[in-house]
């Protein structure tokens, strides 16, 4: 499979679509890519379309407000994550369509020891 890929929530109300190679996935142990299964795919930003309205995104903030986790309000699907530097955003190489993940290769990165935890409670 070859660009542009198709991206998509578990009820399809959100659909994006990248023109970028697929490269470069990192699983995570981080508190919440633990929790969801979040496989990142960093691209650039101008990569990626909405196809779906804008409207119907959700977003979670948590250790900052330029940082989000994208996800759909009907499905609760996360989709894709915000607040990485160089406009770059980390998309979930789970919500490809048409793809056996199975057969993708990706890095471990721990999450859990290497990075800030958030704000304190």
């Amino acid at each position: 499979m070859a660009p542009p890929y198709r991206l998509s929530c578990h009820c399809g109300d959100i659909a994006i679509e990248v023109d970028a190679e697929l490269s470069g996935l990192i699983e995570c142990n981080c508190s919440t890519c633990r929790r969801t299964g979040f496989l990142h795919w960093k691209v650039d930003a101008g990569e990626i379309r909405l196809i779906t309205e804008k409207r119907r995104l959700s977003t979670y903030v948590w250790r900052g407000v330029t940082e989000g986790h994208h996800f759909c309000p009907t499905c609760s699907v996360a989709i894709m994550r915000s607040g990485y530097p160089n406009d770059r955003v980390s998309l979930n190489a789970r919500c490809i369509e048409d793809i056996d993940i199975f057969t993708l290769d990706a890095q471990v990165y721990d999450g859990r020891n290497g990075m800030h935890q958030g704000p304190l409670k």
